[in-house]
Order: structure tokens, then sequence, then C-alpha cells
């Protein structure tokens, strides 16, 4: 009864809005071909945004859509404004947002004589079985050439099982003081403090971690010329570091610096960095200390000649040194050694956004050492070469994309008498046609075919290197989309794909396989009303496992699933959308009968359908009211005896309703988050030997729901 009001309670405002005028739908139309499959649905208007033309906004920016969208939302910044930064700073627009966070905490990058920020924000959130908070502060000051800034951030988590909570705790705080003697040049102090503490009740592991980093700090600016830019930064100070492997007390350095070049026919990004330490250090065991060092460098680079003309090359670089120097419990030192470097260069031949050509050519070397010890040493080095393009013309638009590669890998301590070496070469081509055969039927064709082959060969006396092997695939797709009018669209798809496993030692071939997977789908939407729309996915699926060699292991799984939804604006204030899965999945195994042929025998059928809905009101701004419940059943049948009984039968039942805010606290403040109740119920049967073995109800109920509160000055 008392959970009958509660749902009363919440059903009010769907009740009181059911007798509101309905909104009119809309439809979002498709420019080219080229974008009729994207699934636009994603691209609602989200914290103010808007979406328009992405798809040929990130196909000019050479960006995925989904890159450029997530962008968007990260910084809460429009499309529009995404690009003008990245214009007005020259620079690719995934490197705009990290930029200006970067230079929010760089003093020489603002011009005002006085200023005063202080930012803070708070979250909270609770789950059934474990909470979250975490508070974020940040802090400016600006006296004429004097700054002061402060950074700090403590996040704490508990996690509940059964009558034992675990407690997770992290602290940081950055401080940076001193004086601004010019626009490109400034002495002052810093200091990094860390803090991480881990505790489990009636673990013996409870970790716990302190880092104190006092350092100078100077920083530089430099512009000899127009289109000519550097930075140069050195920080230098005393390092305290204490956890359960090792105490370390000695001195740190970190110099780094960027370099940036522009002109009309050439741009160069150079960025650098150089830091290490001079330390005593010894596990926490140990009575004495020894003398360590650890160094790393690291150099990236971007240039690019003749950017924005028909013809353009597009060059990255990478170098990377580590060395890290750890005591160990016999009174050693362990030295570990990473080197990484990379290149790849792009020529791009391109007439326009629908014509172009680019050549790519990728090297990389990875060499590890950690000591000495077993399965210590690795090494890898990469080459590899591609071509995409894309051609439009008479209305078919046609991309492809070829690429060969060539790695090779050494493991040579992977026992104490030796190791073994990979060699792996992947080629891989795929194409797509598309084409909008007329004004309402819209055809894709998509084919791919990729081949791996894995080659091993022995270092010094090893006894089991893995087996050599060819992994063969291909694929193609093909899909139409028809839409006729702004009220109904459909589409039909077909997908084929066929995978080859060949093991080329004669004691493995038992294992070799070939997959073939066929899968067909109709999809609708239909808007029944004005504000009412219905949208079905109708799909089928089978798998066919073949074994060259054991015939008798083949199985085929398939599945036959279908999803409706229904979605209603049925004023301003309240929307509601119910959806319903269904899924039928039988598989087996084949046996063979007394003709010589293979047939068919189920031995499982699993059939699982959910029905949810989602209630949404909105009265201001500030706050909306929700409801969402959800229904699951599934079944399980296995074969018995040469016929199916059933194993399992589960019900599901989950209800949750709250309240989303958006409240604004004072001028400069906000509250946001969700408040919500949750409650669970849980039953399900095992069969054994067809006889029901029930299992009882389990419930929960709980509230849940998180919070964050912000507020600048």
């Amino acid at each position: 009864m008392i959970r009958a009001r509660r749902l009363a309670l919440l059903l009010l405002p769907a009740a009181l809005e059911l007798i509101l005028a309905v909104l009119p739908g809309h439809a979002q139309q498709t420019e080219s071909s080229r974008y009729a499959f994207a699934d636009t649905t994603l691209l609602r208007d989200t914290l103010g945004l808007h979406f328009d033309r992405l798809f040929p906004v990130a196909d000019s920016l050479t960006l995925t859509p989904d890159t450029l969208r997530a962008l968007s939302v990260r910084y809460r910044w429009p499309l529009e404004r995404l690009v003008w930064l990245s214009d007005s700073l020259r620079m690719p627009v995934d490197s705009v947002g990290v930029y200006l966070a970067r230079e929010r905490f760089n003093p020489l990058a603002g011009a005002v004589s006085q200023l005063t920020t202080f930012r803070y924000s708070s979250g909270y959130t609770v789950q059934q079985t474990s909470n979250s908070w975490s508070n974020t502060g940040d802090y400016k000051l600006v006296l004429g050439s004097l700054f002061l800034q402060n950074t700090t951030t403590i996040q704490i988590d508990r996690y509940t099982a059964g009558t034992q909570t675990s407690l997770r705790q992290s602290r940081s705080s950055g401080t940076e003081g001193g004086w601004r003697f010019s626009p490109d040049f400034s002495l002052g102090a810093r200091a990094n403090l860390d803090r991480f503490n881990s505790r489990d009740p009636g673990s013996i592991n409870n970790q716990g971690e302190s880092k104190n980093d006092f350092q100078l700090s100077v920083r530089t600016r430099q512009q000899p010329r127009r289109g000519l830019r550097s930075e140069v930064n050195f920080f230098s100070g005393l390092l305290d570091l204490s956890n359960f492997q090792q105490i370390k007390r000695g001195a740190s350095a970190d110099l780094n610096g960027t370099l940036r070049l522009q002109s009309r026919y050439l741009t160069h990004d150079l960025s650098g960095q150089m830091n290490g330490n001079l330390s005593r250090t010894r596990t926490p065991n140990a009575a004495s200390s020894a003398r360590t060092s650890d160094l790393s460098n690291n150099l990236r680079g971007t240039l690019g000649l003749l950017p924005g003309k028909a013809v353009g090359l597009n060059l990255n670089y990478s170098i990377r040194r580590i060395r890290v120097e750890t005591p160990a419990d016999s009174g050693t030192t362990r030295q570990v050694r990473t080197f990484n470097s990379s290149a790849d260069a792009t020529l791009r031949l391109r007439q326009s956004n629908d014509r172009y050509v680019n050549a790519t050519g990728r090297y990389g070397a990875q060499d590890q050492e950690q000591g000495g010890t077993l399965n210590s040493s690795s090494s890898r080095k990469d080459l590899g070469f591609g071509l995409d393009g894309r051609f439009l013309m008479a209305g078919w638009n046609l991309e492809s994309r070829f690429s060969l590669a060539n790695t090779r890998s050494e493991y040579p301590t992977r026992a104490a008498t030796g190791g073994y070496g990979e060699s792996l070469k992947v080629a891989t081509i795929d194409g797509t046609l598309s084409r909008k055969l007329t004004r309402k039927i819209l055809l894709r064709a998509t084919g791919s075919v990729s081949l791996n082959s894995y080659r091993y060969y022995i270092i010094g006396d090893y006894k089991n290197p893995p087996v050599d092997r060819d992994q063969y695939r291909q694929n193609y797709r093909i899909e139409t989309q028809y839409t006729g009018s702004t009220r109904f669209n459909s589409g039909l798809v077909l997908d084929v794909t066929r995978n080859l496993l060949v093991n080329l030692r004669a004691g493995s071939t038992a294992s070799n396989t070939e997959a073939t997977a066929y899968r067909a789908e109709w999809r609708w939407s239909y808007r029944l009303l004005r504000g009412l729309t219905a949208t079905q996915n109708n799909s089928i699926s089978a798998d066919y496992m073949h074994f060259n060699y054991t015939p008798t292991n083949d199985r085929l799984s398939m599945d036959y699933s279908t999803a409706t939804s229904l979605n209603a604006v049925l004023s301003p204030r309240f929307t509601m959308d119910v959806r319903h899965n269904a899924k039928h999945q039988p598989s087996g195994t084949y046996t063979q009968f007394l003709d010589g042929l293979y047939y068919l025998s189920r031995s499982e059928v699993s059939d699982n359908s959910t029905l949810s809905a989602r209630l949404a009101y909105t009265p201001s701004p500030a706050i909306s009211f929700f409801m969402q419940p959800d229904y699951l059943a599934g079944e399980r049948d296995a074969s018995q005896s040469g016929t199916l009984a059933p194993t399992r039968t589960s019900r599901t039942l989950n209800f949750s309703g709250g309240a989303s805010l958006n409240l604004p606290l004072g001028a400069k403040g906000r509250i946001t988050g969700d408040i919500l109740r949750t409650y669970r119920a849980d039953r399900t049967i095992s069969y054994t030997s067809g006889t029901p073995l029930s299992q009882p109800r389990t419930e929960s109920d709980f509230w849940n729901g998180s919070l964050q509160i912000s507020w600048e000055l």
C-alpha cells in the first residue's frame, strides 16, 4: 500500500499533462547520400548546443563526427565557436580546449593588472553500495606584477560489502606564486602536494602514498619575429616521495618548452620536456638508502607543408626515453628503461572534400628493459603504408582505404633459456559506394577484406612458441533507406561476414575454423500523430561455426529480435518514451544420422523480453520529475535426454523515480544533479530434471543520485 501511494504521487504530473495539447514533431533532412545513414537522433540539442552541419564540418576538418561532437559537449562550445577558436589560435580543433585550459594557469597569459577569481565545485554521488564525494577549488590573485594561484582537488570514495566499508582518498594541491617582471618573464616558486590512501578492512595490502614537490619556477616567452613563437619553462627543487614500495628524497628538475613556426607555406609545432631527479632511495623496511636517478625525455612535433593547398604534406613525429631506478629488497637498485619513437607522414592530393587521395607511411619502435629479470625485455618495430581516397562522379560516391602493416616483436626472456619473436603482417582493403537513386531512395554498399599472418621464430632455446597461423576476414553490407515523407522512413540491411582461422602446424589444425554470420534488418519510423512517433527495428541473424577437421563440433546460433519504441512529446513540459524489446535465441550442434548427413539438433533456447518506459515532467527549467519502470523476463531451455526442458526462469522489476535539479545558487553559483529512489525485485527459478527449485524473491529499496555545487567569485 505504501509503495502504491509513492507511485500515485509520481504519476500525478503525468495525469495533469495528458489533457494538454501535443507538440508537432520535427525531422532532420539529409543533405547528401554520404550523410544519409548517420544516426541523426543522437544530434539533439544538449546543454544549449546545436550540431547543424556536423558531418560536413567534421569532414572538412578531417575529424570523425563523434569526436567533433564530443569536443563541443565537453567544452560546451558551439561548432562555430570551436572552428573560430581553431582559426584564431592557428591550431587543430582537438587542441583548442587543452591549450586554453593550460593557459588559464599560466601567469604570462594574462594581461590584467588586478584580478581575483575563485571557483569551487563539489559533487556527491550515492549508489546502493558506494558513495563518492569530490571537491575542487581554483583560486587566482593578480596584484600588478604579483601573482598567486592554487588548485586543490579532494576525492573520497566509500565501498560497502556486507558489513565492511573500504575507503579511498585522493588529495592534490598545486600552488604557485611569484613576480612577473615583464609580459615574457616571471620568477616564483611552486608546491605540488599529493596524497593517496586506500584502506580495506581485514586486508594486509592497504596502500598509502605521500608526495611533496617544492620547486623554484622560471617561465619565459619569446617572439623574435612574426610567425615564430616559443616558450621555455624551468622548475627545480626538492622531492619527497613515500609509499609502500619506496621512500625517495632528493632534488628534482623539469625543463619544458614549445616552439611554433607558421608561414603561408609551412607550419611546425614542436614541444619537448626533460625531467628527472637525483635522490636517495630505499625500501620502507631497509635501514640504508641507495643513490638513484630518474630521467625522462619527450619530444613531439608536427610539420605541415602547403597547408590548405591542393597538394600538401603532414608529418608527425615523437621520441620518448624513460629511465627509472627503484630499490629492491636485496639492497640493489633495479633499473627500468623504456624507449619509444614514432613517425607518420601523409601526402595529400585534394581537389575538394569529395575528391581527394591521401598516401600515408608509418614507422614506430619500442624497447623496454626491466632490470634483467625473467620476462623483462621486449621490443617492437612497426612499418606501415596506406592509401585512402574519395571520388564523387555522376551522383556516385566512392570511398576506399588500403593498408599494409608489418610488425616485428621480440620477447627474448620469456624463460631462463630464451624466448621467441613474432612477425605480423596485416593487409586490409575496404570500399563504400553510395548513391541517391531517387528523391526518396538511397543506396549504400560496403565491402572489406583483411588478412593477418602470424609467424614465430625462436630466440635462444625456447620450447613452446605460439603456433603459426593466418586469419582471414571478408564482409559485405548492403543497405537502402526509403524516406516517403517527413512522417515515414524505412530501411533494409543485409550483412554477411566470413572469418577463417588456419593454424599451420600439423598438431594444431584441429582448431581450424570457419565462421560465417548472416544478418538482415528492417527498420522503420512513423509519426503517428503530432508529437507521437513509433519506431521499430526487426533483425534476424545466423552464426555458423564450422570445424574443418571435427565436424561434430559444428554449431549454429540464431537470433530473432525486435525492438519497438513510442516517443511522445505531449506538451512543452511532459514527454514519454515506451520501449519493448524481445529476443529469441535458439542454438545447437550438428548430429550425423544414418544417411550420413549432419542435421541440426537444438541444444539451447533462450527467450528474453524487456518492457520499459520513461516519463518526464518539467514544470520549470530549475527542476524536472521523472519516472522509469523496467520489467525484464528471461527463460532458458536446454537439451536433456534428447528433448528441450526448462532450466532457468527469471523475472526482474526495476523502478526509479525522482527529480533532476538545475538551480541557481546566488548570482554565480549553481546546483545540478539527480535525486531518485530505486526499487528492485528479482526472482529466479532453476530446474533440475524438470523439477522447479524456486528461490526466494530478493528486494532492494534505496536512495541514490548525485549533486554538484559550483560557485565562482
